[in-house]
């Protein structure tokens, strides 16, 4: 058995990946590196589902390492000296391109797949590819008309915050409404992570769902607040307390997760806003990260706490299934004690240094939020099946 999502910790670690430090990780700010930036594709041969898909996501894979590396010049640059920040943005924007160009050749040879409404597929793609062209031309004028004066970082980041990458899921999320055909396709990208992060720049499937918005409500537990959800406003009622030795174990880790999530995501909200205020030097940047990191450090430390205090269920293996969760809280205290510490070694003598020393530490946080989840793979083995009707019926467990 298993939470119907598994995805407690992963929304975690969707706020923590590098999109969420795009403030200090410049290339991913303002270039869409995992998003669709060439000009057309595409063709009459039609290609079975499978095939296509593959073949879209091998050019992807060899885009996305293209411009990865167009962008090492960049974050390697003195950004104390505009002009030649400004030069060395204009030369990973030139290698950019190369990639773009590569893509699209690619892109061009794959055929369209062969599906109901394949050809709107595509037609989707090229509404993709203009709307992103546009966004690098518009990009590439904002950073040249940076004076040379300017603070270079200042100036970049206020160009980070007036661009928003075109949503291409959206597009096609569109189409799936009327295709299970396209629906199909969106799901064989999605089963590629690292192709779903590149073709959607999204940083994970899970990131997106075609649910309706849920309409939050609040419940107490344990001193921590959760969001309970409902599909609409009128399904909200008010439920009868867990009194059971089941029903409070399933209603704490339930609480307890969700809260967990809610006090870091309030936490990131107050990070970024607090990044908008500063001004931008190495020192106040690591002061503002290891302030976030810590406080999430606090929330996890509370969260193992609360789990560890429940009750195991009173069914067959009931204190190994507790003992999974129990774990994977403890591994994810010890995530967050690792951030502290190496966010406390970042150098602040340099702030290309500082970023990328930021850089190299967002980037180790979405493997070390997947090894500390993966715990949750244990359930497998467990067949429990009055906790899992539990879980389906509790409202504070809506988004497991």
């Amino acid at each position: 058995m298993r939470p119907q999502n598994d995805a407690t910790p992963s929304e975690v670690l969707a706020l923590m990946r590098p999109g969420q430090f795009s403030r200090l990780t410049l290339l991913v700010a303002l270039l869409p590196l995992g998003s669709l930036l060439f000009a057309c594709g595409g063709g009459d041969k039609k290609v079975a589902l499978d095939d296509w898909v593959a073949d879209l996501c091998d050019a992807a894979a060899d885009y996305q390492e293209a411009s990865d590396k167009a962008g090492e010049g960049f974050l390697e640059a003195d950004f104390e000296d505009t002009k030649k920040a400004k030069e060395a943005f204009a030369e990973s924007l030139k290698d950019q391109k190369e990639a773009q160009s590569d893509f699209r050749s690619a892109f061009g040879k794959i055929g369209q797949p062969d599906i109901e409404d394949g050809d709107k597929v595509i037609a989707a793609f090229k509404e993709q590819f203009d709307e992103n062209d546009k966004l690098t031309k518009d990009i590439e004028k904002a950073i040249k008309a940076i004076d040379d004066d300017d603070d270079f970082l200042e100036e970049f980041l206020k160009v980070a915050d007036e661009f928003d990458t075109p949503d291409f899921r959206e597009k096609l999320d569109d189409l799936a409404e009327d295709s299970d055909d396209v629906q199909d396709l969106i799901d064989e990208i999605d089963d590629d992570e690292a192709c779903s992060e590149a073709i959607f720049d999204d940083d994970s499937a899970d990131s997106t769902s075609n649910t309706a918005t849920p309409t939050p409500t609040k419940s107490t537990q344990a001193g921590r607040t959760a969001t309970t959800t409902s599909k609409t406003p009128a399904a909200t009622k008010t439920v009868a307390p867990a009194t059971t030795t089941n029903e409070k174990w399933v209603s704490g880790i339930c609480v307890s997760f969700t809260g967990w999530v809610n006090d870091i995501d309030k936490a990131n909200g107050e990070f970024q806003t607090a990044l908008d205020k500063s001004t931008g030097d190495g020192a106040s940047i690591k002061r503002l990260l290891v302030d976030f990191l810590k406080t999430g450090q606090t929330e996890t430390r509370n969260l193992q706490k609360e789990v560890s205090a429940l009750k195991a269920p009173d069914v067959t293996d009931g204190a190994k299934i507790h003992k999974v969760f129990v774990d994977v809280s403890t591994e994810l205290v010890k995530v967050f004690d690792t951030l502290v510490a190496d966010a406390n070694k970042i150098s602040t003598t340099n702030p290309s240094q500082t970023l990328a020393d930021v850089e190299r530490l967002s980037a180790g946080i979405a493997d070390a939020f997947d090894e500390a989840s993966a715990g949750f793979d244990k359930l497998d083995a467990f067949n429990a099946p009055q906790i899992e009707s539990i879980f389906s019926s509790r409202p504070e467990c809506s988004g497991f």
